[in-house]
């Protein structure tokens, strides 16, 4: 073989070297950019969750985060459940220790629940057997708020305001909303509201509350028929 030749078919070689080696490096690339592409894919859906926070109604755990709703609603302030009992200059030594004793039962139950139904409706009753009705109208209005659709506190709102702080007015509205709630728990919820309109000299709505209880059947309602019966 003389040299041109051997130089020749040296070119040839090294050109077929090339060629193959342009091929594996393009190999790779795609090798690479797949893998690439695959990570990225897993990446972006492995550590994430799509959800609705508009479903949301408790805590719910994903991905390893807790997500807690925010509640917008607001919690109504309590009265001061520890303010001491201020006693009518009436009220005898006995009554004050029999009331005080209940206070502190009271208090003991509001410490460990504070929105116990009961202790807020006793408290109520105390501070009006002791005097006290702007307390005791405070104690049951929060009630009205914890419970919104239980009559008592409302039927209870309605004797204070008509018959110890005057308001007749106000009166007949609560009894009006205790009667709505529950219009066949008790006949003396109508009674009551009918003696209201009686003192205000309106027998019109007097009978007429009357019969209402009569139409709703309400447990005692014979009474009430007697009561119309009498102002025929």
């Amino acid at each position: 073989m003389n040299a041109t030749t051997r130089n020749v078919l040296i070119g040839v070689i090294i050109v077929v070297i090339a060629i193959l080696g342009y091929f594996a490096w393009k190999e790779r690339q795609g090798t690479i950019a797949s893998v690439a592409a695959n990570n990225t894919a897993t990446s972006s859906t492995s550590t994430g969750t799509s959800i609705d926070l508009s479903t949301l109604t408790g805590a719910t755990t994903t991905g390893g985060y807790t997500i807690t709703p925010i509640t917008t609603g607001t919690t109504p302030t309590p009265p001061n459940y520890k303010k001491p009992l201020t006693f009518a200059a009436s009220i005898s030594a006995d009554e004050k220790a029999q009331d005080q004793s209940q206070f502190a039962a009271v208090q003991t139950t509001l410490a460990s629940d504070p929105k116990n139904y009961s202790a807020w409706l006793e408290l109520g009753i105390l501070r009006k057997a002791t005097g006290d009705y702007a307390g005791a109208a405070a104690d049951w209005k929060y009630v009205t708020e914890l419970y919104p659709s239980d009559p008592t506190a409302f039927a209870n709102l309605g004797d204070l305001y008509a018959n110890y702080l005057h308001q007749n007015p106000q009166g007949i509205a609560y009894y009006k909303q205790a009667i709505k709630l529950d219009p066949t728990k008790e006949a003396t919820f109508y009674e009551n509201l009918a003696q209201i309109y009686v003192n205000e000299g309106d027998t019109a709505d007097a009978k007429a509350t009357l019969q209402q209880g009569i139409n709703a059947q309400v447990i005692g309602y014979q009474n009430l028929q007697t009561q119309l019966n009498s102002m025929q």
